[in-house]
């Protein structure tokens, strides 16, 4: 739980956050994305992953939602993910490659 020589499988002992759902992204050197919020789904909840290729502008050119780590792989979550993660936009690099890898984690909670 944060040390270094601690036990990585010991159990979580402080008080949780007060988040009900959020985002959850990553791309080497990118920096925070901007986005457009989705709906998601009537009585359907969890985690979807959603596999992104970002170019050097910044834009998702493609995503794949439902990879591993997700949690709900109902029709409904998985489109409103792939919704969300295409419309994700990261800071331009013109270093990075033409076709950088990373993940979005969208968790659909109820409101």
């Amino acid at each position: 739980q944060g040390q270094l020589d601690g036990d990585p499988y010991a159990p979580y002992t402080g008080t949780p956050g007060s988040g009900s759902g959020g985002i959850g992204y990553g791309l080497n050197g990118r920096g925070k994305p901007s986005y457009k919020m989705v709906d998601g789904c009537e009585n359907e909840y969890g985690l979807v992953v959603v596999e992104v290729v970002v170019n050097k502008n910044g834009n998702v050119i493609e995503a794949t939602p439902g990879v591993k780590g997700t949690s709900n792989r109902t029709d409904c979550l998985l489109k409103a993910a792939k919704e969300f993660a295409l419309s994700c936009k990261w800071p331009p690099n013109p270093d990075a490659p033409s076709r950088q890898y990373g993940r979005v984690s969208v968790n659909f909670t109820s409101q």
